[in-house]
């Protein structure tokens, strides 16, 4: 039996109509929101492009480290130079950035080379702007291989059986290959020579160990600490080197500050710091004048000032250790101007 077709009334009519009018205005306003780009999600598409990523070339050849980079006979360029700021440095060095940025890092540009004379060898030159003499000196000396021989290249440099590590002026230089030989090495000394050459002058490189007295200093190990020495926060720009002494080993500091004052509030504020992680006071006979001796855990701390230097010694392994050093230490620092 056919069945019969259902009225539709005029007011569901009406309803119908707004319904379809309600999804018609849905889908305008869909349409003019999808004209109106977040400009978020237009670098969220694009992502790699503009952050994290090696500049193009025209870019880099405006950057004022890629231009000190030479091209030296024998060395065959293997990519165009690149470079890299503090916003993407750690694409390049993953894991390591923080040291160079907490240093002062200002740019850093690399290029890859391949070396004929050594069939195969593939060379990597990068070339840090570090903004200043002591920034570079920072990294140069966080970053120093335990064991490594110096180079007579400047007065802050050293080698691996692969490698060169220098300082010259604001600049920090690592010349890498991925092997080791003899006529390597040679190589990349010649590499060193023509680099320094373009290398601008100014900002005096010093020998840090100068600060230090000689006997019993071991100085490969003397660094430039940038930021919170030894975790004490605000504790910056402090220089440390490592003895080992017949009375035990220790490690001296030393930071010269713009004012006296300066020096006798930091001093104040590395002993709060050590109070307040259980370090505690220790008598001293023989102590060298009125420098106080604290301990933990058969660890020996000494702190002072002269003039405008703070100084002292950490981590002593015997008290008789760190008595000495402060005594070498601030003999060292009254025969200083």
């Amino acid at each position: 039996m056919a069945r019969r077709k259902a009225k539709v009334g005029a007011a569901q009519k009406l309803t119908g109509y707004g319904i379809l009018a309600v999804l018609g205005l849905i889908a305008v306003g869909l349409l003019i929101q999808q004209s109106r780009f977040n400009p978020a999600v237009i670098v969220a598409m694009r992502g790699p492009e503009l952050t994290g990523r090696p500049q193009a070339a025209s870019t880099q050849a405006q950057a004022a480290t890629a231009a000190l980079i030479p091209e030296v006979s024998g060395f065959t360029p293997l990519a165009p130079t690149q470079s890299y700021g503090p916003e993407n440095l750690s694409d390049k060095i993953d894991g390591k950035a923080d040291l160079y940025l907490a240093a002062g890092f200002k740019e850093m540009s690399c290029r890859s080379f391949g070396l004929g004379a050594v069939e195969g060898a593939h060379v990597e030159v990068f070339l840090y702007d570090m903004g200043s003499a002591p920034n570079a000196f920072a990294v140069f000396s966080g970053q120093r291989r335990s064991g490594s021989p110096s180079s007579s290249l400047t007065a802050n440099a050293y080698a691996t059986t692969n490698a060169l590590f220098f300082t010259q002026g604001r600049f920090y230089v690592e010349i890498v290959a991925d092997r080791a030989s003899e006529t390597l090495q040679k190589s990349l000394e010649a590499y060193a020579t023509a680099l320094l050459a373009k290398i601008p002058a100014e900002g005096e490189t010093k020998d840090a160990a100068a600060l230090f007295p000689k006997e019993g200093l071991v100085r490969e190990t003397v660094r430039l600490c940038a930021a919170d020495t030894f975790g004490c926060e605000g504790l910056n720009n402090m220089l440390t080197g490592e003895y080992s002494l017949k009375s035990g080993k220790a490690t001296a500091f030393v930071a010269v500050r713009d004012t006296p004052e300066l020096a006798q509030a930091e001093a104040r504020r590395y002993l709060d710091f050590l109070a307040a992680n259980g370090y505690r006071k220790v008598q001293t006979p023989g102590s060298p004048g009125d420098i106080p001796a604290l301990v933990l855990d058969n660890s020996f701390e000494m702190v002072f000032v002269e003039g405008r230097t703070l100084a002292g010694v950490h981590d002593a392994t015997t008290l008789e250790a760190a008595l000495e050093l402060a005594a070498k230490l601030r003999n060292e620092l009254k025969e200083k101007p």
